[in-house]
Formats: structure tokens, sequence, C-alpha cells
């Protein structure tokens, strides 16, 4: 061969050289600092840190190594991170689902020796705020008296009371809400109640406190209002679908503890923060439930169903699924009036310890004439590991753990006027709880509840709006312009 063509072949030879050492040096080494380390601080590190709920930190190599096999294995088989919703069409906000291929990472690092890695490719550990994290709230409203839990013992759904009185023209955008014992407390839901009723609950208590069912008592806030959960982030609700406060109404606090082996004394903190921009809507429910629940021993893919059709252009804003122990799966999907189907949430291993509010990335606009399906799934089978019975037993719905239920609850506004025999239908059933006295018409005491009001110059300033005979009292054609007007289906 000549020197000549040599020289041309040996760009070629080089490059197939290079490629044959890169295959013969295999896969790159997976390490802590380049490939493990954003994943578990993005991901983990939420609740896996000091102080935190979860049992053991994950922010330093010596944390994660040690524990490398038990995080592949929970990490594969989804139970963590606790996010029980598949990735779907329509995305949550805050997503903390692994990928496959970060779920194949971890698992490669833990079965070839958990190597840390060079320390230059380590990124900045994450920094948690100490204080408020959505800034100094405009209330702080803390539990009267701490409680002491016992060592042992059923977990407890205990209810505090917090009275609050929010002043006028204000209108709650978050609720920032801090346990004192992240190790006891599992979840926290938010509700109000009318301060005579949350009086005799206190009453029928020990006078701190009262315990509840697994039903939070009282009307459970809107959207993030409502709940939280290890790990979730405080959010805001956008200005104009901030939430008012009535009168007269305690904020109630339902707490699920679970006893830690030594007494443990909790006493929670809520950081509430106000806007003064009067709200365009409220965030209201659209509930969608089946209590026809009855469960043979033994049965492994019972089912119920159900369906709801959206009377008016609606946007939703997020959705709260819930069952009880032996649920399994949860599917929800919107069918469009032009058939396009929209997958809502897919839950495929439900787990009770786990529920979460889901909150989507942007609010999903749905149009009239919209159906909403929900189905269920129940193992109520001895090869369920989290079955309560042994050997299994009949299953019917009710609020005891061991019970059932079928629950799936959206935050929603109408963002479209409603048919006017719907409108019609609601404002008559509205005007037949508001009209104490029965004479067919609403005055200012009667409509305080509506308005949501109790200084009677406001009140009258609102009627005047719509009293067409100057009455000062709305008849069922005015109230209907009422209901309309002040957005109260």
């Amino acid at each position: 061969m000549g020197l000549r063509k040599l020289a041309a072949m040996l760009p070629v030879l080089a490059v197939a050289w290079h490629s044959a050492s890169v295959q013969a040096e295999g896969p790159r080494e997976v390490t802590f600092n380049r490939e493990i380390a954003p994943i578990l601080f993005r991901n983990c590190a939420t609740c896996h840190r000091p102080g935190e709920v979860a049992p053991f930190s994950l922010l330093t190599y010596r944390d994660a190594a040690r524990r490398s096999g038990q995080i592949a294995e929970l990490t594969s088989s989804r139970e963590m991170p606790p996010w029980k919703a598949e990735h779907g069409a329509v995305p949550f906000a805050d997503e903390r689902r692994l990928s496959d291929g970060e779920i194949a990472l971890i698992r490669r690092w833990s079965e070839t020796g958990a190597v840390e890695g060079d320390p230059a490719d380590l990124p900045q550990t994450p920094r948690f705020a100490t204080g408020w994290r959505l800034g100094e709230p405009d209330m702080i409203v803390r539990m009267p008296e701490p409680y002491t839990l016992a060592a042992s013992g059923p977990d407890e759904y205990r209810c505090f009371v917090l009275p609050i009185q929010v002043p006028e023209g204000k209108y709650i955008t978050s609720i920032e809400y801090r346990p004192g014992n992240r190790r006891v407390v599992h979840h926290a839901v938010f509700t109000s109640m009318p301060h005579k009723m949350a009086a005799a609950k206190l009453a029928s208590g020990d006078g701190k406190s009262f315990l509840s069912g697994l039903a939070p008592p009282g009307q459970i806030l809107s959207g993030q209002l409502s709940i939280w959960t290890p790990g979730m982030e405080p959010s805001l609700l956008p200005d104009d679908l901030a939430a008012r406060w009535p009168s007269n109404t305690d904020l109630v606090l339902q707490l699920h503890l679970h006893p830690s082996g030594k007494p443990e004394v909790e006493q929670s903190t809520l950081g509430i923060h106000l806007t003064d921009r009067k709200p365009r809507a409220g965030l209201k429910i659209i509930v969608l439930f089946n209590s026809q629940i009855d469960i043979p021993p033994g049965r492994a893919d019972d089912e119920v169903r159900a369906s709801k059709m959206l009377l008016s252009d609606t946007d939703i804003y997020g959705i709260f699924p819930h069952m009880h122990l032996i649920g399994r799966t949860i599917r929800a999907e919107a069918t469009l009036p032009d058939s396009t189907r929209i997958p809502l949430i897919s839950i495929t291993d439900w787990d009770f310890n786990w529920q979460n509010y889901y909150r989507y990335a942007s609010p999903l606009h749905l149009p009239a004439g919209t159906k909403l399906d929900v189905r269920w799934t129940y193992d109520n089978s001895a090869a369920n590991p989290a079955n309560p019975s042994h050997p299994p037993r009949r299953v019917t719905y009710g609020e005891q753990t061991t019970d059932e239920m079928a629950f799936l609850v959206f935050d929603a506004i109408s963002t479209g006027p409603l048919p006017p025999e719907e409108l019609a239908r609601r404002s008559a059933i509205a005007m037949g709880l508001l009209d104490r006295d029965h004479d067919g018409l609403l005055d200012i005491q009667e409509l305080a509840l509506a308005f949501g009001r109790t200084n009677p110059a406001d009140i009258k300033k609102r009627i005047a709006l719509y009293d067409r005979d100057g009455d000062l009292k709305l008849n069922a054609q005015e109230f209907v312009e009422t209901f309309k007007a002040i957005g109260l289906h």
C-alpha cells in the first residue's frame, strides 16, 4: 500500500478505532454526583431531610449509598416518591413522578456498587426556606394548646377549632400549613364550620378538640386551600379566584395523626395570605361518587362507576380522588360534545396512606355538554396486602376506614352561562333554602347568607341592584337575576 493511500485512510481508521474502544468500554458509569443526586434533590429531598416526615435524609452521598438497594426497590415499585397519578395528556403541577429512565439509572447505580463519582459533578445541595415559603402571611393562626398523641394505638382523625376573622374586603389566596411535629402528622384537611356548630362539636369532645371519622366535618375549603400532605408545596390561588370567608365561621383543622411509638406533642401553625382584589368567581366543587358499594369477600376485581354532565362551560383547576384501604385503581375521563376523550386522572396502584390533591399545570377548559366518567376498582381478596381483614369480609359503603368509598372531587368554575331552565331550577332550590318564613320573598336577613355579609347597609345596596319593584325584597324572578349575576351557581 502506498504512503498516499495509507494517509488517506488514517481518519477512517481513527474513527473505527474510537468506536470500537467506546463499545469495549460499555455504557458510562452511573455515579451519585452526576446522575443520582439531581434526581433525589428534585423529587425526594422535600421530605427526606432533617426535621421532615421521612425517616431518613437523602441529602448526601453517605445518606443515599447506605440505602441504595432500598431506594432502587422502592422507586422501581413506584412506592416512592409518593405520587400516584400516572403521567398523562393533561399535566399536573409539581409532578413528583419519576420517569422510567430515572428509575433505570437508580437501579444501575445500586447494582454497580453505588459509586460516588467526581465531586465536581455534584449539584448544589437544595436549600429550603426556614420561614414561610410564600413570604410573611397576613394572618398567623396557631392551635391554642399543644396536643399530646399517645405512644401507641390506632391512628386518630382529630379536629381543632381555630377562630379567625378575615377583615372586610379581604379574600384568602393561600393557607400555608406548618405541622409542629412532622413525625406524626400524616396529612391535614381544612374546613369551615359555623361558630355555634363548632362550639357544639368541641363540647362533645374534651373541650379542646374532637375526634371525627375519615370524612372531615364542615365545608371543605376550595382548591389547594383544602389539604396538606407531606412534600406538598404551598401555592397561591389566582387573585381573581380567591376565597370569601363567611362571617361567624371558624376554621377547622382535621389532622390525621399516627403514633410513633412514644408520646408526641403536636401544635400546628397556619399562615393565611390575603388579597383585597375581589374575586370574579369562587372555586366550587363538582363531586362524582357512588355509594352502591357491596364487595363480597374474596372478590379481586370489583368496580363501581359514576357519571356527570357539565351544563355550562367549565374550567377545572384540580382534582382529589378518594377511596379506602382495598381500593386499587381509579380512572376518570372527559368526553367532549364532539366525542373527543380527555384523560383526567389515572391511578393504577392506589395507596390509602398517600392520598393527594392534584392541581393541573393550567386550568382545563371543558365546554358545556361534556360528560365526566369515573371508574373505581377494589381488591377484596386475601392476596391484597392492604386488606385489613383476614380472612376477607364483606365490605360496603361507609365512613370507617375498613368500609369503602368512591369519591372524586373537582375544583372548578363555570365560565359560561347556564341554560335558562337549569339556572331557574338552581335558583329555585337556593331560594327555598333561604326563604325561612316561606313568603316567597327574600328580605335583608335572609339574603345575608347568600351574600356572605352582615352589614345591613351593604346588603341593601346589593338588593337595590336587582329589586325591580322597590320593596327591598327579592321575588323569585329578581332572585334568578341575582343568582346569575353574583355567581351563586
